[in-house]
């Protein structure tokens, strides 16, 4: 519930909202901004922080207040933004000047300031006096934990992170509320119990078996701990579930590579350039694999596809020679070393060091 994340704008004045231009202009005038709705003043906020001008963010988050003091929504809003730009004092501030309306997510809230802020013991009362709060309402017992538990995860208390939620799950049930799982298990994670890590893997993927996102994070945990194995098949099956985003197919590509399964790791990688043939990173790699396993004529075919994106990188030039040289091309694999030396200047001397050996190795191939 505490963890949101919101687009940075590029700061084009294309991407803003018309009622941020106009606020915008009115304060360069020095005009009074008139009237905004709940939802206008909030992307305006938010606009600001996304532009790191946290000046005017706060006039217009001090004027949404004045204007529509007791909008629960529009203060709900307001509270995640200051979250996720982790302006702790004014959530606190915020958190204790809406206490009176007894919610759960400005105790929630309320939570997480005082912990980033580095006020353990207060985070701690706080906790005790919200879990008496809504003791009688599970929901809200659970959303109060989480907010807790992500908290000291957010801030490396990981230990206590575990303790917090190992408190609640015996009162409640975790189908309720899986992210207080994927809290305990990032927090397991963080302190390198293994093990414990696994476990956790079982229990949610039982609670949502052809859930093909859990599969995927899945998937991600079981790398970090190194079980190869195991998190290809969880990748794998997210892909059956139609998890095929982009980089859904990259970490398949990686982890074949890494478990040594280059001929699963080309397949995947041509795979994902079907949709971005001009992904450079990708085609790198895969003329890297091609070389691996010394098929030469792919290797050609994606070093060729590289240089045509980045024609300024000498080693490519030196995989475009080697390539050629391995299918018998001499005269062509001493043409792509003097391209490239034309092309790149070769200030490293590796080109011209390379077409040197060349043509005292083949002396009969080049051209007078």
């Amino acid at each position: 519930m505490f963890d949101f994340n919101y687009d940075n704008l590029d700061g084009n004045e294309d991407s803003f909202s018309e009622s941020f231009l106009e606020w915008d202009e009115t304060r360069k005038k020095g005009s009074s901004p008139g009237y905004f709705d709940p939802d206008e003043l909030c992307d305006i906020i938010d606009t600001y922080l996304s532009i790191d001008n946290v000046p005017e963010g706060k006039v217009a988050l001090e004027y949404a207040l004045r204007v529509h003091p007791e909008n629960e929504d529009m203060i709900y809003d307001i509270m995640q933004i200051l979250n996720d730009y982790e302006l702790w004092d004014n959530l606190l501030s915020i958190a204790e000047q809406y206490k009176h309306l007894e919610l759960v997510w400005v105790d929630g809230h309320k939570l997480s300031a005082l912990l980033h802020l580095g006020m353990e013991e207060n985070a701690f009362l706080c906790f005790r006096k919200a879990k008496k709060k809504f003791a009688g309402n599970k929901e809200d017992l659970s959303i109060i934990y989480q907010a807790m538990a992500e908290s000291l995860y957010d801030v490396d208390l990981y230990e206590a992170a575990i303790d917090v939620i190992d408190e609640i799950l015996p009162k409640i049930n975790p189908e309720e509320n899986e992210d207080l799982l994927w809290i305990q298990l990032q927090s397991y994670l963080a302190v390198n119990d293994k093990e414990s890590v696994q476990t956790l893997c079982d229990q949610i993927i039982k609670i949502n078996p052809m859930d093909a996102e859990s599969w995927s994070r899945i998937g991600l945990i079981y790398k970090e701990i190194g079980e190869k194995e195991k998190s290809i098949d969880a990748f794998e099956f997210a892909a059956s579930l139609g998890k095929k985003a982009p980089v859904d197919i990259l970490n398949l590509i990686y982890s074949y590579k890494e478990n040594g399964n280059l001929l699963k790791a080309l397949e995947k990688a041509d795979e994902y350039l079907e949709h971005s043939p001009d992904d450079y990173i990708i085609n790198l790699l895969a003329a890297n694999i091609c070389m691996e396993i010394e098929d030469w004529e792919k290797a050609l075919k994606y070093t060729n596809k590289a240089l045509s994106i980045d024609p300024g990188s000498n080693f490519l030039y030196l995989y475009q020679s080697k390539c050629l040289l391995k299918l018998g091309e001499i005269r062509k694999a001493i043409k792509a070393l003097e391209e490239g030396i034309v092309r790149t200047k070769d200030e490293t001397g590796e080109l011209q060091s390379e077409l040197e050996r060349l043509k005292n190795e083949f002396p009969g191939e080049v051209k007078n």
